[in-house]
């Protein structure tokens, strides 16, 4: 495990549509870097990815995540082509709020 990693509590997955044990594994991956550098206790992680059929949709892909951090709660999401896109953009998201904690 590097620096930018941690331990998280056991991620809750609420998911639908094609969702693959690998992208559950990858937005796993991408919570434990985005609370990397994040300091207080993680009390809880949610994560949710939807993915919706057919081409109706530009972002068809959703990946969002609520994080208790210090009893606060931290939100992200994102919507792209595929779940790959919107967990990498979930990913940054998600630091960004980590590392700038509101009072």
């Amino acid at each position: 495990m590097n620096s930018t990693t941690r331990e998280l509590p056991e991620v809750r997955f609420l998911t639908s549509g094609r969702v693959t044990a690998a992208e559950k594994e990858a937005a796993e991956r991408a919570l434990r870097s985005a609370l990397g550098h994040a300091s207080g206790t993680i009390a809880s992680v949610a994560v949710t990815l939807s993915v919706v059929p057919g081409d109706a949709l530009p972002r068809p892909a959703l990946a969002q995540a609520v994080v208790e951090l210090d009893g606060r709660k931290l939100r992200a999401q994102a919507a792209a082509r595929d779940l790959d896109e919107a967990i990498a953009l979930l990913r940054g998201r998600l630091a960004v709020r980590a590392s700038h904690p509101r009072g």
